[in-house]
């Protein structure tokens, strides 16, 4: 009997496991699949304010553009960090790196300044 309660447990052990992997991974593929997909969406939008080039919508191509940058950081960050969260300390440089220079650029372009 003991030995039945021992299998079982381990069982549900390893289930659990690929629950929380598989919640991680659902995560990590919804974040991807919804800021790529925000991201298309509002460059299309952005695309056809940029069409109509009025003045009075530059605030809100600059706005558009701006959501849609930080949808794509979301979408390729989160996969990113997942994969040099059990790296060295190197690769978290570099991945920071990245991130502080992407996120600078986004900045820089939006307020005109560069």
């Amino acid at each position: 009997m003991a030995k039945n309660n021992s299998a079982e447990e381990a069982d549900m052990s390893e289930k659990s496991g690929k629950t929380a992997k598989t919640t991680k991974n659902s995560f990590v593929k919804f974040c991807s699949f919804w800021g790529l997909t925000l991201a298309a969406v509002l460059f299309i939008t952005n695309a056809v304010l940029n069409f109509i080039n009025s003045d009075t919508l530059a605030t809100a191509i600059t706005i558009i553009d701006l959501i849609a940058k930080v949808c794509l950081l979301v979408a390729v960050g989160v996969p990113a960090f997942g994969y040099v969260r059990k790296k060295g300390i190197v690769w978290k440089i570099i991945f920071l790196a990245a991130l502080v220079i992407y996120a600078l650029g986004v900045v820089f372009n939006v307020i005109h300044i560069g």
